[in-house]
């Protein structure tokens, strides 16, 4: 009697030998299959722009033998084990642990390869969309979001691996959520600002090197959105770094936006008796013609005040870039200065005119006297 008279002519041979005949087609179906997504990925998804396809397509293909194999033999143990529910109990219970090992094997792979096409996901935000954005926010959001999903698809395949099993899950449920209150509690604040981080990457109120005034009146240039804090740099060179929900809060002046043209102030004043239309006319002519102005048609000068000394007067204008304010302001007072001295309109310094009482003159001159007596 040969092999196959052997195996064919017992029941339980047959269906060992189905059994493996099963497994093996599962991995050969799964070989075919990886060769065809390398078909794939080498004729289709290579000449489209995105490269996530060809994540995806590289994951399915390292995974896609060992996956249809473990869940192959998981299904075809599974019924190969009734086959000996009359055999001893020891017997049977080897069959069983097989099995039940078999599906941990199975659920842990398969959790695996989701975690893979998580990865897969993060790695072509950060590689195609992360770079073309101008926060670094999603740069550091992105990997914590692929922790998070990772932990939270294995708890879950620890649930069903021990629901599997008639384990009661829910006093873990409960553990779980009373953990995860207990630290959300603990970590409000952080939590707070990360949600906000989120929410100015998602609104984008303000971009890296936009130059904003936060609420505390400080101005400054952006330099990096982070997923706790903004970091902001002022004219002084110093760096001020300010939590994220301070800042969704709180109402911010952006310069740069929607665009790069700003209108500022320059303030100055001139002596009483002059006059105010010329002097308009031959500062609006120098600034316009010299500071590199915006829209030179809106610029203005305003008289705001008659002040102790002096006509107040404010001038006002636009420029293209608003982190250049403290150098162009200088050049523009420095102008407006140049253009006064050339035209000899007076630039009045604080003074009082003070007017005495009689009785007040005649102290002032009793002291001169006295003064006067005693230096003779």
């Amino acid at each position: 009697m040969n092999i196959l008279e052997f195996l064919l002519g017992d029941t339980r041979h047959s269906i060992l030998l189905s059994a493996v005949l099963l497994v093996a087609l599962a991995y050969l179906l799964g070989r075919l299959l990886k060769a065809l997504l390398h078909l794939i990925s080498s004729k289709i998804t290579k000449k489209t722009r995105s490269t996530l396809d060809d994540l995806l397509v590289q994951v399915l293909a390292r995974s896609i033998v060992p996956l249809s194999t473990l869940i192959t033999a998981y299904w075809v143990l599974k019924w190969t084990a009734l086959s000996f529910a009359e055999d001893t109990v020891l017997v049977q219970k080897s069959a069983h642990v097989v099995v039940q090992a078999m599906y941990v094997l199975s659920v842990l792979y398969f959790t695996v390869f989701i975690g893979r096409l998580i990865d897969a996901i993060v790695r072509w935000y950060l590689h195609e969309v992360a770079t073309r954005t101008e926060t670094h926010l999603d740069d550091e959001l992105a990997p914590l979001a692929n922790r998070v999903m990772k932990v939270l698809i294995y708890v879950l395949a620890l649930i069903v691996v021990l629901d599997h099993f008639n384990q009661d899950i829910s006093t873990l449920v409960v553990s779980l959520g009373v953990g995860s209150l207990a630290i959300a509690l603990a970590a409000q604040e952080t939590l707070a600002n990360m949600i906000a981080g989120f929410v100015l990457m998602i609104d984008r109120p303000f971009r890296v090197g936009d130059r904003i005034r936060l609420p505390d009146g400080t101005i400054g240039n952006i330099t990096d959105i982070g997923i706790r804090s903004t970091r902001v740099i002022d004219d002084y060179h110093v760096m001020i770094i300010t939590p994220n929900a301070d800042i969704v809060k709180s109402q911010i002046m952006n310069f740069s936006y929607p665009n790069d043209i700003v209108r500022f102030e320059v303030p100055f004043g001139v002596a009483y008796g002059t006059d105010l239309g010329w002097m308009r006319k031959v500062v609006l002519e120098r600034i316009n013609r010299e500071a590199d102005v915006v829209e030179p048609e809106t610029s203005e000068v305003r008289i705001m005040e008659m002040g102790d000394s002096s006509m107040n007067a404010i001038l006002l204008c636009k420029i293209r870039n608003p982190n250049d304010i403290p150098r162009r302001k200088s050049d523009m007072l420095l102008a407006i200065y140049n253009t006064l001295y050339e035209h000899k309109i007076e630039i009045p310094f604080p003074q009082r005119v003070l007017h005495l009482a009689p009785s007040a003159r005649d102290l002032v001159d009793s002291a001169s006297s006295d003064q006067e007596t005693g230096e003779n």
